[in-house]
């Protein structure tokens, strides 16, 4: 992950969002599919859109796993975030290698954290034609 530039309304709860961000991106690095998952509340929504959103450990482990077997060398380079109250918003350009060779696609994500600092909803947006064609 580089180094990205923050908003963040200084509150505790604010500061735990952002470094949880930070972590659960990390853990995506590493595709630790168990961390992942984990980051999630029990009942959690994982929505890639325009795909159909999956909800809860299993079906996020199902989700996850497809992701991190299609591609190495997972990057996510924050470009900007903004935290406030219990949401977390990236911009930030993913990247991966796919049949050895390296490719990208800007994202914009929304991550809304539950009062006990898990994932109740994570949401992507991106050009689908975009990624599509990135991973070809």
């Amino acid at each position: 992950m580089s180094k990205s530039q923050v908003a963040i309304a200084a509150t505790d709860t604010a500061n735990r969002n952002l470094d949880r961000t930070r972590e659960f991106f990390k853990a995506w690095e590493r595709k630790d599919v168990a961390a992942i998952v984990a980051a999630f509340a029990p009942d959690g929504v994982y929505h890639n859109i325009p795909f159909k959103p999956v909800q809860g450990h299993e079906q996020i482990r199902k989700a996850v796993e497809k992701f991190v077997a299609a591609g190495d060398d997972m990057t996510f380079d924050l470009l900007k975030v903004v935290c406030a109250g219990d949401a977390v918003v990236t911009e930030r350009v993913d990247g991966w290698t796919h049949k050895g060779e390296r490719r990208s696609l800007p994202v914009m994500g929304i991550l809304e954290f539950d009062a006990d600092g898990r994932l109740a909803s994570w949401r992507e947006y991106f050009d689908v034609k975009a990624f599509q064609e990135a991973s070809a």
